[in-house]
C-alpha cells in the first residue's frame, strides 16, 4: 500500500479478526508503525461478507454478532506494510463511536489478550504463507 498518511484508518485482517488501527508513520519502507484503535471478532470469512457485516454492525451495533473490543491502552504496533488494507471511515467511526459510548465494552485486560492473541495468529499466518524472508513486527508502548 502506498502513500499512507499520518491519521488514516488502515485495518489488518487475519482469521475471522480485523484490527483497526491508525496510521502514525511509515517505519522505513516497509513496515508501519500505527496505533491500535479496535478489534472486531467473529468475521465471515469472505472480504465481501465481512464489509457487509461491519457496514449492517455500523448501522445497528447493538443486534450484531461481533465482538468489539477497544483497543485505546494497546501499544503502537511496528507491522509489515504490504499487510494493511485501507479502511472505509465512516463504517470504522460508527462502530468506534458506539463501542466507546458502551457501558459493557469489557475489561481492558480482555482487549489486550484478545490483542496479544490476534497479533500471535498473523504473525504464525504470515509466516506460513510464503517462505520469503520476513519482516520483523514490534509492539511499541510509548503511551
Amino acid at each position: 500500500m502506498d502513500n499512507i498518511n499520518p491519521g488514516q484508518i488502515v485495518y489488518l485482517e487475519c482469521l475471522d479478526q480485523r484490527l483497526y488501527a491508525e496510521a502514525i508513520q511509515p517505519a522505513g519502507s516497509v513496515r508501519l508503525w500505527c496505533r491500535p484503535l479496535m478489534l472486531v471478532c467473529h468475521l465471515p470469512h469472505g472480504s465481501r461478507q465481512q464489509q457487509m457485516m461491519i457496514a449492517a454492525a455500523a448501522t445497528d451495533p447493538e443486534t450484531c454478532g461481533l465482538d468489539l473490543y477497544d483497543l485505546k491502552t494497546a501499544p503502537d504496533l511496528v507491522w509489515p506494510l504490504d499487510k494493511f488494507k485501507m479502511a472505509f471511515d465512516t463504517d470504522f467511526f460508527a462502530l468506534l463511536f458506539h463501542l466507546r459510548i458502551a457501558d459493557d465494552s469489557g475489561p481492558e485486560e480482555l482487549a489486550k489478550q484478545h490483542f496479544q492473541h490476534f497479533l500471535h495468529n498473523c504473525w504464525i499466518n504470515s509466516n506460513s504463507e510464503d517462505d520469503a524472508p520476513k519482516s520483523s513486527a514490534k509492539l511499541v508502548s510509548i503511551r
